[in-house]
């Protein structure tokens, strides 16, 4: 009988996670952050890195304790039963679905650079649409014949994307460097044009740019020894993605040429109408620094894209352990792979290129579905702990009681800051999942659905919460919830349902599978 191989050593777990937060965000995200904020917006990396941080040790406790594959969707199925664990279930598959599409897409864009012929009119051509097939057909390929061979491609690639950013930095404030930029006049609004709320609201994005880090959970089983490089490998890639984005803002800021970019100088906003505002703000005699940072841009993206297509196949492949896919979906082939999941994961993605190719663009919208399922494993922490105290935990997390309601709370800025309407489509894609399960769930009796729901409802309540204020509050809504009490009401919604969530988990006490 095929089982899963343990090939993943301490570098490549760690470098999964860096492969899945150093994707298509490296053009953008370094230089979004001073049009969210001026120069005081590069403070959002700080604060961002805090709230990745409190949630990126829940994760390292939870991996390390609980490796198994697609386990970002096990915890809450441990926790909470099943109706919470298939409606987290659906959101991170939706996540990582759409991130995988909408990456891929990236990729094209940034090769269209070379050959414009790929992306025409904002979206991709006949030929970019094959070039997209093909590169989703590459990563089948490569996940098919195994893990080994993922984490192989992969090392290479972080290491060149890694070491090829780094040489970027160096070399660039040589040739270039305007220290003006970080000192504006007075009359342009200093370093902070926005108030010292810039770097705060900079700090919606640069979570997302964090996001990355609980990849080699998903491929835990996967793992030599996932006790001690799970909780590795996530702290690692979080503070070395930091280190790199941090550096990557300052190089940003440092180069800028406000006449190279097209607009008046200090006029921050203009930066995030550019689609890839690194390479683009280089021009003649520097025009090759543009070149060397779009290749990059595209190794970046495509490693990216490989780990989240392994994971959105082991997400599939854990809902099916949960009982809420076909047995099927458990079949491993001779290398060790989920191979059912896979296929199924590169069927959808072709049927959504040939069926919906003009809303390929938009996919990255529906990607953030995916952040829907990283506060609620905070819950299962503590809920876990009460059911399950006996097991042996590797990595245990200190002062959890106090770190675990913070980062479920920060979890719930992470879904506010995605801003409406982005956040409409995102939780209403996720409770599509509610008559899913519904259908799926009547046929063992009305008694056994009322106890699973009664068990999950307070992550529902919760999720539509958190979209009320998103309507009335401040990031796209109407403003009725002004800033920063928007931000204050979100956080203590969540914390109300944090600890709703709790008493249930302890409560209705499920018998650990």
């Amino acid at each position: 009988m095929a089982s899963f191989k343990k090939e993943i050593g301490p570098i490549s777990a760690s470098f999964l996670a860096l492969g899945g937060i150093l994707g298509s965000a490296v053009p953008f995200i370094p230089a979004i952050v001073f049009a969210d904020g001026g120069p005081i917006g590069i403070l959002g990396w700080i604060i961002g890195l805090v709230i990745i941080s409190l949630l990126g040790l829940v994760f390292a406790e939870l991996g390390s304790t609980y490796p198994e594959t697609g386990g970002v969707v096990r915890y809450l199925h441990f926790s909470h039963g099943a109706f919470a664990s298939f409606f987290n279930a659906w959101g991170t598959f939706i996540g990582y679905f759409m991130a995988i599409i909408s990456e891929t897409v990236a990729i094209v864009e940034y090769i269209a650079f070379f050959y414009p012929s790929l992306y025409l009119n904002g979206r991709l051509t006949i030929q970019g649409e094959l070039v997209t097939l093909g590169f989703l057909l590459a990563f089948f390929l490569i996940q098919y014949f195994g893990v080994k061979l993922v984490a192989r491609t992969n090392d290479i690639m972080t290491w060149i994307k890694v070491i090829g950013l780094v040489a970027f930095m160096i070399i660039t404030p040589i040739l270039v460097f305007h220290p003006n930029n970080f000192s504006p006049p007075p009359k342009y609004g200093g370093i902070a044009p926005y108030g010292l709320s810039g770097s705060l609201i900079a700090s919606s994005i640069t979570v997302y740019a964090y996001a990355g880090f609980r990849q080699p959970i998903d491929y835990a089983e996967e793992m030599k020894n996932p006790g001690k490089d799970i909780p590795r490998a996530v702290i690692l890639s979080i503070i070395l993605s930091f280190i790199i984005y941090l550096g990557l803002s300052i190089i940003f800021l440092g180069a800028l040429n406000w006449n190279v970019i097209g607009t008046a100088p200090f006029n921050w906003t203009y930066i995030s109408t550019l689609s890839a505002p690194i390479p683009q703000e280089f021009s003649g005699k520097l025009a090759t620094l543009g070149v060397y940072f779009f290749v990059i841009a595209v190794i970046a993206t495509i490693s990216s894209t490989l780990v989240y297509f392994g994971s959105a196949a082991r997400v599939l492949y854990a809902n099916a352990k949960n009982g809420y896919m076909p047995k099927s979906f458990l079949k491993l082939n001779s290398s060790g792979v989920p191979y059912v999941s896979l296929i199924v994961s590169l069927v959808i993605g072709v049927i959504y290129m040939l069926a919906f190719p003009q809303f390929l663009s938009e996919a990255g919208i529906f990607s953030v579905a995916s952040v829907v399922s990283y506060a609620p494993a905070a819950v299962s922490l503590l809920v876990l702990r009460v059911l399950d105290p006996s097991r042996n935990r590797v990595y245990r997390l200190n002062y959890a009681n106090i770190i675990a309601p913070i980062a479920f709370a920060a979890g719930g800025l992470m879904i506010y800051w995605a801003t409406y309407p982005t956040t409409l489509y995102t939780i209403g894609s996720v409770l599509v999942g509610i008559p899913i399960y519904l259908l799926y769930e009547l046929r063992k009796g009305r008694k056994v659905v009322f106890t699973e729901l009664s068990r999950g409802v307070w992550y529902v309540g919760w999720l539509i919460s958190i979209l009320l204020i998103s309507v009335l509050g401040s990031f796209g809504g109407i403003d009725v919830i002004p800033y920063p009490f928007d931000l204050v009401t979100v956080i203590i919604i969540s914390l109300a349902f944090f600890y709703l969530g709790y008493i249930s988990g302890i409560k209705l006490k499920q018998k650990l599978e």
